[in-house]
């Protein structure tokens, strides 16, 4: 299967269980920005990646379900939710929508703001993760705005601990994740 090392869920009918797959992992970092502010927040992200070379993205939810829910589609209440929605409908991202998404660098501000928009106005929008076409990194980025970094070789890892610091994220300090190193500087 391409892209292999994306996390997938699927729910087993016979023993009523999920049956979970996580590849194997180097390091696994979570990141928020200095001090929270939205309007930087994308902005930062798309920079971190650009640093580490990558040019293209895939998003892959890991359960099989369609990325925009019908409540969420018929929401009208918030303006930005509105156009999120409206922007993965005109990118063929439409509510009975559940495969995965190749986003090239030009568009990744664009995309990944609405992608935000979705994860923090839909609660059931919770189960993506995007990763380099090499898949040598697995993003999680979560409604509060923390970044979860999965490197999946020691060279990736190397190499997140150089350009994190060419950015304003910083280390969240979550239990249970690897931490950053300080910047040699």
């Amino acid at each position: 299967m391409q892209y292999g090392k994306l996390p997938l869920s699927k729910y087993n009918e016979e023993n009523d269980t999920e049956i979970y797959y996580y590849p194997d992992i180097n390091s696994l970092f979570w990141l928020e920005l200095q001090e929270s502010n939205e309007k930087i927040l994308v902005s930062e992200i798309v920079s971190l990646i650009e640093k580490l070379n990558i040019k293209n993205l895939i998003f892959l939810r890991e359960s099989n379900q369609q990325w925009i829910s019908n409540f969420t589609k018929n929401r009208k209440d918030f303006i930005p939710l509105i156009k999120a929605v409206n922007y993965f409908s005109e990118h063929k991202i439409k509510n009975k929508y559940n495969g995965g998404v190749k986003v090239n660098n030009a568009e990744f501000e664009t995309f990944i703001e609405n992608f935000y928009i979705l994860t923090r106005c839909d609660s059931g929008f919770f189960d993506f993760n995007f990763i380099d076409e090499n898949e040598n990194y697995l993003f999680y980025l979560h409604y509060s705005g923390d970044l979860r970094i999965i490197t999946l070789n020691r060279n990736a890892n190397q190499r997140i601990m150089t350009v994190v610091h060419e950015t304003k994220l910083v280390d969240s300090m979550r239990e249970d994740s690897s931490r950053i190193e300080s910047s040699p500087n």
